[in-house]
C-alpha cells in the first residue's frame, strides 16, 4: 500500500510527460495544417509542400498548384540550371588586349578591357579572387613595358541595353539590391555617393567613392523648412543619380547602384598605373577610341572564381546581380552556340527559355514556372510549391562533379526567426529565403548533409509583420522536423 502511494506521483509525472510529448509532436500534414490556420494567413495566398526524397512522394501539402510570388527563392532555379548548363567549374573570363604597338618598352595605343558579363570583378564579397587591376599591371611588367602612351578603354558592348530586366520595378534600380548586369561589372556595381543640398534643394557639392568619371548627382528636390524625404532614380543616358522629393539644407551619404561600372574600372586601372613604380602612364587624349581592331594582342585573361563559389556567395547573401548575371551567362551561351552575332536586347528571355528547356530535360515540368529574371526581384516571378518540390527532388539526386545544390545552400540559423535559431535544427536545415513587400518564402532540405526531405513554403499577402511571418515559418519548420 505504501509502495503504491509513493509510486503514484511518479506514474502521474510520466503520464504527464507522455501527454506533453504527444501534444508537441505532429505528423507532417498536422504541422502544415497548424501553420496555414494561423490568423495572420487568413487572407494570404499560401502554398506548402513537403517531399520524401526517398520515395519522391508528397507527404504533406497545402494548395500545391497555386502560383505565388517567389521572391529570391527563384535564385535556386537559376543556380540549378547554371550547374547543369555551365558546369560547376565554369568561370567567367574577361580578356584584356593591347591595341597598339610596343617598341623599346614603350606601348603606344589603348589597353582594352572587354567585358563578358562577369559579376565578380572587384567584388568586395569575394576578396580572395585575383584582382584584375593588379593582373593588368603585372602583365605589362612581364612584357617589359615601362611606359604607356594612350588610354584605357572599357568595352561594355557585349550586352545590349537595357542592362536591367524590364520587369524590375523602376523604383528598385537606384538601390544596392537593384544593380543592373553589364558586360563590364565592377565593385559589385555599387558606389557611395556623398552630396550636400542647399536650402533650395540644389546640389552644393557631390562626390563618389570609388570614383566614377562622368557620373553626376542631379537634384530635382524642392527646398523644405523641416522635411527630408528624398527618392533616388538612375538616369542611364546622362548618366546621373537623380534626386527627387523635399529636403532641408544638409549633407547625405548613401550607397547606390552604379549605372556606369565600366568607367569606374577604367579609372581604377589608370590610377594604379599612375601610382605604379616602373611604369609611366601618359594618358593621350587623342588615343583612338574605336574598338574595331581591339583584339590585336592579348595581354591577360582574368578568370572569376568557379561557379560553385559564385553560387555559394549569391545564395548566402541573396545577391540579385550575381544571380541575374548567371541567367545572362546562360542566355549568351545559347546565343553564341547558334552563332547569331551581337547579343539581343531580350537576352533575359533567351536565358529563361534555356532554363526551362533544361528543367524539362531533367524531368521537371516547367509549365507552372513563371520566370522573368534570375534573381526573383521582379514581382512577376511566380511558381507553385509543386514546381519547387519537383525541382528540389531532382536536384537532391543530382551531383555535378560531386557537387549538389544542397551543398551550396546556407544553413537556416538566423534566417527564419528566433525559435528556429535557438533550436538545434537550425544547423541541420539548409534553405533559401525570399522576401519582399508582403512576400515571405523558404525552400530547402532536411537534414543538410544527407537530405531526406525537401520543402517549399511560399506566403503572399500576410497581415502580420515580416519578422512575425519569418518567426511563424521557423516555428512551422521546427514542428515539421523535430
Amino acid at each position: 500500500m505504501n509502495l503504491t502511494k509513493k509510486a503514484t506521483p511518479i506514474f502521474l509525472a510520466l503520464a504527464l510527460m507522455v501527454t506533453l510529448q504527444a501534444m508537441a509532436s505532429y505528423t507532417a500534414q498536422e504541422a502544415v495544417d497548424k501553420f496555414v490556420s494561423l490568423s495572420s494567413l487568413r487572407y494570404a495566398s499560401v502554398g506548402v509542400t513537403v517531399i520524401d526524397l526517398d520515395s519522391a512522394k508528397t507527404i504533406a501539402s497545402y494548395r500545391p498548384e497555386q502560383a505565388n510570388i517567389t521572391a529570391s527563392t527563384m535564385k535556386t532555379v537559376v543556380s540549378s540550371a547554371a550547374l547543369g548548363l555551365l558546369g560547376p567549374h565554369f568561370r567567367f573570363e574577361t580578356p584584356v588586349y593591347l591595341d597598339g604597338n610596343v617598341q623599346n618598352g614603350v606601348f603606344k595605343g589603348n589597353i582594352v578591357i572587354r567585358g563578358t558579363g562577369d559579376p565578380t570583378l572587384g567584388s568586395v564579397f569575394l576578396p580572395c579572387q585575383a584582382n584584375i587591376v593588379d593582373e593588368i599591371i603585372d602583365a605589362l611588367r612581364a612584357l617589359g613595358i615601362t611606359r604607356v602612351e594612350g588610354a584605357v578603354i572599357g568595352d561594355d558592348s557585349y550586352y545590349a541595353y537595357p542592362y536591367f530586366d524590364e520587369d524590375w520595378d523602376v523604383g528598385d534600380l537606384a538601390y544596392g539590391y537593384g544593380t543592373a548586369v553589364h558586360a563590364l561589372n565592377y565593385h559589385d556595381n555599387l558606389v557611395t555617393a556623398s552630396y550636400s543640398l542647399d536650402g533650395h534643394g540644389r546640389v552644393a557639392q557631390s562626390s563618389f567613392s570609388p570614383a566614377v568619371p562622368g557620373l553626376k548627382v542631379v537634384s530635382r528636390c524642392r527646398g523644405s523648412r523641416g522635411r527630408n524625404a528624398i527618392t533616388p532614380y538612375l538616369n542611364y543616358s546622362l548618366p546621373a543619380l537623380v534626386l527627387t522629393g523635399e529636403t532641408t539644407a544638409r549633407s547625405y551619404s548613401a550607397t547606390y547602384a552604379n549605372p556606369t561600372p565600366a568607367p569606374m574600372l577604367v579609372d581604377s586601372v589608370e590610377r594604379a598605373m599612375l601610382k605604379c613604380d616602373g611604369i609611366r602612364y601618359d594618358k593621350a587624349p587623342e588615343a583612338r577610341a574605336s574598338l574595331e581592331d581591339a583584339a590585336s594582342t592579348l595581354l591577360v585573361v582574368h578568370k572569376s572564381p568557379e561557379l560553385t563559389e559564385v553560387i555559394t556567395s549569391l545564395l548566402d547573401r541573396s545577391d540579385n546581380m550575381f544571380a541575374h548575371a548567371l541567367l545572362r551567362a546562360i542566355g549568351s551561351r545559347e546565343w553564341e552556340v547558334k552563332g547569331l552575332g551581337a547579343m539581343p536586347s531580350d537576352l533575359d528571355a533567351i536565358g529563361v527559355a534555356a532554363v526551362k528547356q533544361w528543367l524539362e530535360q531533367q524531368g521537371v515540368n516547367p509549365e507552372p514556372l513563371f520566370m522573368r529574371d534570375g534573381s526573383g526581384l521582379a514581382r512577376a516571378n511566380k511558381a507553385p510549391v509543386s514546381f519547387f518540390g519537383e525541382m528540389l527532388s531532382m536536384m537532391a539526386h543530382r551531383r555535378f562533379d560531386g557537387v549538389r545544390l544542397c551543398d551550396l545552400m546556407p544553413k537556416a540559423a538566423g534566417r527564419a526567426g528566433q525559435t528556429l535559431k535557438d533550436n538545434p535544427l537550425s544547423d541541420k536545415i539548409v534553405l533559401k529565403s525570399g522576401s519582399m513587400r508582403h512576400v515571405q518564402c523558404f525552400v530547402g532540405y532536411y537534414p543538410a548533409e544527407e537530405p531526406r526531405y525537401a520543402f517549399a513554403v511560399l506566403v503572399n499577402n500576410f497581415t502580420c509583420s515580416q519578422a512575425s511571418i519569418r518567426e511563424q515559418i521557423g516555428t512551422f519548420l521546427c514542428n515539421l522536423f523535430e
